[in-house]
């Protein structure tokens, strides 16, 4: 979580980030790790969804759209660390937001 300062001056507001640029990465990419499984969780994927899913428990067509959901989630995580990884600064890694992907019907 990023951890700023903010400090009134003479000159108006002040934000101060202790945290050097590796330390911003890695919040950021351990964020969008969190990011990503809320998300595939907040839709009702657990783990044993999830599972039963992997071993063709339920309907192939079920299985497909859980699949596609969570590799879906993946790129979107992997697309997201690129961007933080390629930063030049804390607010340029801060700035990365995970765009969670739409629901397809069948899950």
């Amino acid at each position: 979580m990023k951890t700023k300062t903010f400090v009134y001056k003479d000159s108006g507001l002040e934000v101060i980030d202790p945290r050097n640029l590796q330390e911003a990465k890695d919040e950021g990419i351990v964020f969008l790790g969190k990011k990503c499984s809320d998300t595939i969780f907040n839709i009702g994927l657990d783990s044993i969804t999830q599972q039963n899913a992997a071993l063709g428990i339920y309907s192939p067509e079920r299985c497909e759209a859980i699949k596609n959901y969570i590799a879906a989630c993946r790129n979107e995580y992997l697309r997201c660390k690129a961007l933080i990884l390629a930063a030049t600064s804390n607010d340029e890694a801060d700035s990365v937001q995970f765009i969670a992907p739409s629901v397809e019907k069948g899950i």
